[in-house]
C-alpha cells in the first residue's frame, strides 16, 4: 500500500510541479499562478541544500507542508478561495500588503488544507483577488533574497542567476519519497520584483 502511495503521489506531483501545466485556477494571479501554474523550469535539482526553513510573515511563522490554510486566516483573516479540479485545484488566501501582494496556497498534495507554496510580488496596490492585509502583515521573510533583492545577491547566494525567470530546486530524503523545494525568482530591472517558494514530494532518485 505504501508502494503504491508513493507511486501515486510521484504521479500527481509531475502534473503539478516538474511539468509545466497552466493553472486552471482562474482567479489565482500574479505570482502566485506563476509559482503554481509552474511558469519555472523546476525539472532538476541545481542546489544542494533546502534554503529555506521557515518563512517570517509578520506575528506568525510559515512552515511549508505543516501550517495549514486555517491557521493563516486565524492570524491574519481573509477568505480561503478554491478554483479548479483535480490537479489544477487551488485553494488560497491573498492578501494586499503595503507594497506587495502575498499569497499561500494549497494544493492536491497538501490536501487543500496545508501551505504548499508562499508567494509575493511587488505591487502598488492589491490584486483584485486579493483581501486587504490587516496591520502587522508584511511581505515575507523568506530567509533567503526576497523582494527588491539584486541578481548579484542571487549569484552571491545560490551560485548562479541569469534571465529574467530564474528557478532554483532542491531534494532531499523525506522517508518513502524525496522532498524537493523550489524557488523561483521575477526579475525586472535587475530586482527581485517576485518570489514563490513550495515544496513537495517527488520520486526517490536512490
Amino acid at each position: 500500500m505504501r508502494t503504491r502511495i508513493a507511486a501515486l503521489t510521484a504521479t500527481l506531483l509531475a502534473a503539478l510541479v516538474l511539468t509545466a501545466i497552466p493553472a486552471s485556477a482562474a482567479g489565482l494571479d500574479g505570482m502566485g499562478q506563476a509559482i503554481f501554474g509552474n511558469s519555472f523550469n523546476f525539472s532538476k535539482a541545481n542546489i544542494e541544500k533546502a534554503p529555506v526553513k521557515a518563512i517570517g510573515v509578520g506575528k506568525l511563522t510559515v512552515q511549508l507542508q505543516r501550517t495549514k490554510l486555517k491557521d493563516v486566516q486565524k492570524a491574519f483573516g481573509g477568505t480561503i478561495r478554491r478554483e479548479g479540479d483535480g490537479a489544477g485545484r487551488a485553494d488560497w488566501l491573498c492578501y494586499g500588503a503595503e507594497g506587495a501582494n502575498v499569497w499561500f496556497i494549497s494544493n492536491a498534495l497538501g490536501g487543500y488544507e496545508f501551505v504548499m507554496m508562499v508567494a509575493a510580488e511587488a505591487a502598488s496596490k492589491p490584486s483584485k483577488s486579493c483581501d486587504a492585509a490587516p496591520a502587522g502583515l508584511t511581505a515575507p521573510n523568506f530567509g533567503i533574497p526576497g523582494l527588491g533583492a539584486s541578481t548579484a545577491e542571487l549569484k552571491a547566494t545560490f551560485g548562479a542567476a541569469s534571465g529574467s525567470k530564474i528557478a532554483y530546486r532542491s531534494d532531499r530524503p523525506g522517508g518513502y519519497s524525496d522532498i524537493a523545494q523550489y524557488i523561483g525568482y521575477l526579475i525586472k530591472g535587475g530586482k527581485v520584483a517576485g518570489i514563490g517558494i513550495g515544496e513537495t514530494s517527488v520520486q526517490t532518485a536512490h
